[in-house]
């Protein structure tokens, strides 16, 4: 029998992003797994993937605060395999904390939360950042009255722990990392703009101030398809993508997919335009493109913040996936030599897979045995 868990919404108040503009009424949407022990000494703070959500365990149908955006394939927990009695997020053992990202269409504010005017923040909502995205979360961990903790942080969630790390280095025992390093690659960055083009170019996305009933769909389906190609392994993509052609009415107008990879990153674009919302997507993207660990640390460059961790004793275990385009095994081979350098207690393991970025969600169990025994 599924267990069915509920999600609830964290008020941040008035909050004022490292952008400048201050927002009434901020809040996060999270999920908790486990309890809590008498000392509060049992805590991981986990951190989800690019377009994830906060909903990593258990069955969980009812998402007011997401709209339409809810969609039966966000109803089962992202990460069902790794969460739960027994498991190596043991909910025996551990209380388990998630929360969306600020600027996300998944509970937390963002562009589709209601400003004050009664229409949608939109194009309106700031841009956010690492820095945002700690402030936010060290919040929601000060209500539970938490004051050490372990995170867990697989893709983009590895990026914006260190930053959370680095701006709370007394708050964190460990952190495990999982398919992400210290910097965005050249790539990320270029594809970005070309994301944001797809969107803008589309008449629909008006601006940014669409109506959500009418939103543009098309752009924002571009946009995914051409972030999606770095998530899977691209030399076993034709084996991966469906024989069938998928239906393209709506997408194009007198073009039909004829190959089988067409067909299945149109499919993975249409799919994913229902489930997200296009500003969301901007800004969550732009938090892996535009990431800058110095800046916002206040920090003259990652070997201070590396030798920061190192001055309070956080531990890493750092994965990386072998056929990973986001980044690649040597870039957080890279990572590691230069927590080393600095005096950092860091680990680092290569997991042999042949399903790209994605491998953390599609076969957790790689990486089962190696995060429970450094969590014990």
């Amino acid at each position: 029998m599924q267990q069915t868990v509920q999600s609830h919404i964290f008020p941040l108040g008035d909050f004022t992003f490292r952008c400048g503009e201050t927002l009434p009424d901020i809040r996060l949407a999270y999920e908790t797994y486990g309890t809590l022990n008498e000392e509060k000494s049992n805590a991981i703070l986990l951190f989800h993937a690019l377009t994830g959500s906060h909903h990593a365990h258990g069955y969980n149908d009812n998402l007011p605060e997401a709209g339409t955006f809810w969609q039966p394939e966000n109803h089962q927990g992202w990460w069902d395999r790794m969460i739960g009695p027994g498991k190596p997020l043991d909910t025996d053992r551990y209380f388990i904390i998630c929360a969306n990202y600020l600027g996300s269409c998944y509970g937390s504010s963002g562009p589709t939360q209601t400003a004050p005017d009664g229409e949608p923040w939109g194009s309106r909502f700031p841009l956010t950042d690492g820095n945002d995205q700690a402030r936010a979360q060290i919040q929601l961990m000060n209500h539970f009255g938490i004051d050490r903790f372990a995170i867990v942080a697989p893709s983009l969630g590895g990026m914006l722990a260190l930053t959370l790390a680095a701006l709370y280095p007394e708050r964190v025992r460990s952190m495990v990392i999982i398919g992400a390093a210290h910097r965005p690659a050249i790539n990320h960055k270029l594809e970005f703009f070309e994301q944001v083009l797809a969107i803008e170019l589309d008449p629909a996305y008006r601006a940014g101030r669409y109506p959500l009933s009418d939103p543009p769909n098309r752009g924002l389906a571009l946009a995914r398809i051409i972030s999606h190609k770095l998530f899977v392994y691209q030399d076993g993509l034709e084996k991966r993508a469906r024989k069938g052609i998928c239906d393209s009415k709506g997408m194009l107008t007198w073009y039909q997919p004829i190959r089988n990879t067409e067909s299945y990153m149109l499919h993975q674009g249409t799919k994913f335009a229902r489930r997200f919302d296009a500003n969301a997507y901007i800004r969550i993207v732009n938090l892996w493109a535009g990431y800058d660990l110095p800046a916002f640390t206040g920090m003259a460059d990652t070997d201070e913040v590396f030798r920061l961790y190192a001055q309070h004793n956080i531990r890493f275990l750092l994965f990386s996936i072998d056929t990973d385009y986001c980044f690649t095994a040597d870039a957080i081979e890279e990572f590691h030599q230069e927590l080393t350098r600095n005096g950092v207690s860091s680990v680092h393991t290569r997991i042999r897979s042949e399903k790209g970025h994605d491998s953390f969600l599609l076969e957790p169990d790689l990486y089962a045995e190696g995060l429970a025994e450094y969590l014990k």
